[in-house]
């Protein structure tokens, strides 16, 4: 099996970090700040999971009837709170995705993070799983005009690394991210971490990740 023109394509959030319940405590922990209207568990889940923070927290607003000139405060603010979360250990790694990015790496392929979170997270959470300086690229929110679903960053991704949209995988948790992937000519490996039902398109799901599935979609694209 060639590996020139493969590679594989990690989302971090729900993939490699366990982080969406901060995200949500520290947008939360904003919006009351700030003294906006309350953000809902369900409405973050539904307008915001697997989107860049500018991008969720814009729909959030609409949804809640905020005007847009609250944008800028509120990505202050949470960015804020979610750094302190970071620094009281409340963003867990997940083993089965660190370990599958080992492999990826000990297998000779090139390895990505395609993330709509900012770089700041992306380092924090490299430098905690010991793959600072082992990632070939890493895309975050400030790499893009448009996150995901827009199929930009993994095109952006797989331009950097130099290889062929259609022989690569891309491993995603989210609806958003596997539409992103599949937008962009990758096959897409699901971990439903949640039960989005969206989930399906992906090309193959499962519930726990594994080296083994990854290299069987990869095998696929012979």
């Amino acid at each position: 099996m060639s590996r020139d023109d493969r590679g594989v394509l990690f989302d971090l959030d729900g993939v490699l970090i366990d982080s969406e319940q901060a995200h949500f405590e520290a947008t939360r922990q904003a919006f009351r700040h700030l003294r906006l209207p309350e953000l809902t568990e369900d409405l973050y889940r539904s307008q915001m999971i697997g989107r860049p923070d500018r991008e969720a927290i814009a729909a959030a607003m609409h949804a809640l009837g905020i005007p847009a000139s609250w944008l800028e405060p509120v990505l202050e603010s949470k960015a804020d709170f979610y750094q302190e979360l970071l620094a009281a250990g409340r963003v867990d790694l997940l083993t089965d995705g660190i370990a599958a990015v080992h492999a990826a790496l000990e297998a000779g392929y090139p390895v990505a993070l395609v993330t709509g979170a900012l770089a700041v997270e992306a380092h924090w959470a490299l430098r905690a799983a010991g793959l600072m300086g082992r990632i070939t690229t890493v895309v975050t929110a400030e790499d893009v005009r448009a996150g995901k679903p827009d199929p930009e960053p993994y095109r952006t991704a797989c331009s950097r690394l130099g290889v062929a949209p259609g022989r690569s995988v891309a491993v995603e948790d989210s609806p958003a991210g596997v539409a992103a992937g599949r937008a962009a000519g990758l096959r897409v490996l699901a971990v439903a971490r949640q039960p989005f039902p969206e989930l399906a398109a992906a090309d193959r799901v499962v519930t726990v990740l594994s080296w083994e599935a990854i290299a069987d979609l990869l095998a696929r694209s012979r």
